[in-house]
């Protein structure tokens, strides 16, 4: 029998058991009466006794040992998924059943309270301010593109990444637009007024386009 994950700590004393085990159980049950009150039948005691077997790899765990599985569920709980993983488990894939154009009025309505705050602090630097701004629920149009498929294209921004932009149209149908190649109007209702954005300047991922510094750059017609 195969013993490697417990074994039994109580060893028998040389010379207290014979063969039929009859010394070793007079010796307990001596014992037990010096011990115990003497209303206790230690018969009964002795019969119910049962051998303890202590499972090392379980209740004599080093601290040590405790410790570094903590600090490897720690880490396995903060570590970040992977670019491959995140493809696997699709977490950036808008779902064909979520194309729905009224699903993202909300967020359209969200993002003009966004320009609103903007614009409440005064107009002045308001482009500055556009071209760093988050663009997730803004209403665009693809004015030009190379790609003349793409011109007309009107809808709510559901998604920015490092070289598209991802619209929703009224048609429920979601487009993905690359920046390089297209030029977009965006519509902003509290001034009424539409601005160009020219995707080529917009390559970047949104949260490092909102620390860059722009530079002034010249437009190339596509």
């Amino acid at each position: 029998m195969n013993k490697s994950k417990g074994e039994n700590v109580y060893q028998p004393l040389s010379g207290t058991t014979t063969a039929s085990g009859k010394t070793a159980l007079t010796a307990v049950k001596g014992l037990m009466e010096e011990f115990i009150s003497p209303q206790t039948n230690v018969d009964k005691l002795v019969d119910e006794l049962r051998p303890v077997y202590i499972d090392r790899s379980h209740t004599f765990v080093k601290e040590e040992e405790k410790k570094e599985e903590k600090k490897k569920l720690k880490r396995k709980k903060d570590r970040k998924l992977t670019a491959k993983e995140k493809r696997v488990l699709k977490v950036y894939e808008i779902p064909k059943e979520a194309h729905q154009y009224k699903l993202f009025e909300p967020l359209s309505e969200l993002w003009q309270g966004y320009m609103d705050t903007l614009l409440d602090k005064g107009e002045a630097n308001f482009e500055q301010k556009l071209i760093k701004a988050d663009f997730h629920g803004a209403p665009f149009t693809v004015i030009q593109s190379t790609n003349p498929s793409y011109v007309g294209v009107s809808g709510i921004v559901v998604q920015e990444t490092l070289s598209t932009f991802k619209i929703i149209t009224r048609q429920n149908r979601l487009k993905q637009i690359p920046k390089n190649t297209s030029i977009f109007n965006i519509y902003i209702k509290k001034l009424d007024k539409s601005f160009t954005i020219y995707g080529q300047q917009f390559v970047a991922r949104p949260s490092d386009r909102a620390a860059k510094k722009f530079k002034p750059k010249p437009s190339i017609d596509l």
